[in-house]
């Protein structure tokens, strides 16, 4: 199977949180340490935000994050830190409009829509909805590793944030490892 593509978008929204956490010279060293045609197409500029670019390219990126900020054992890693921060600066100000009007799960089932603005293809699939508890399966998602599921979930749990609910622990059901085109997760949160 082709691996997914991802949007540039992507990209620049985690180089920006990195940025923001870390300082210029952290980004600066990221930079120049990713590796393979991602890695040269970045440093070139030639990722621009409305392109798409395969996902060993995104995949590179978070790797090259990783070992320039090796995670704790006790923390959550990097990626998915930078993913929720990501997420927040990004669609703060439209998730305080919509905390207003509509509940948390039918938020946390519908922004899951929004993925195929920053993933090409892949299937999503919402097994079970209920107050405090989401079960998803994520399908197809051909060429995804540990990092980029890590940062897919920082996503999901950047709008827990924003909607200004509790996050609790997350239950990973099967999936979410190096080559894994599927990653089934519960999300669970308490207002």
């Amino acid at each position: 199977m082709q691996e997914r593509r991802l949007k540039g978008v992507n990209f620049h929204g985690t180089l920006r949180a990195l940025e923001r956490r870390y300082g210029d010279d952290v980004l600066a060293r990221v930079r120049a340490r990713v590796e393979g045609p991602g890695g040269v197409a970045l440093r070139d500029g030639e990722v621009v935000t409305n392109g798409w670019y395969p996902a060993s390219w995104y995949d590179a990126l978070l790797a090259s994050i990783e070992r320039e900020i090796p995670s704790r054992a006790s923390d959550e890693g990097v990626c998915r830190e930078l993913s929720r921060a990501a997420v927040v600066e990004d669609f703060s100000t439209l998730f305080r409009v919509i905390s207003l009007v509509v509940s948390p799960r039918s938020a946390l089932v519908n922004a899951t829509r929004i993925v195929s603005r920053y993933v090409d293809g892949g299937r999503i699939t919402v097994i079970d909805a209920r107050e405090g508890h989401i079960h998803f399966a994520f399908d197809e998602f051909h060429g995804y590793t540990r990092r980029m599921w890590d940062d897919f979930l920082g996503g999901i749990e950047a709008v827990i944030d924003l909607m200004r609910l509790t996050r609790l622990p997350s239950r990973v059901i099967s999936g979410g490892q190096d080559g894994d085109a599927r990653f089934e997760v519960v999300i669970r949160y308490q207002r």
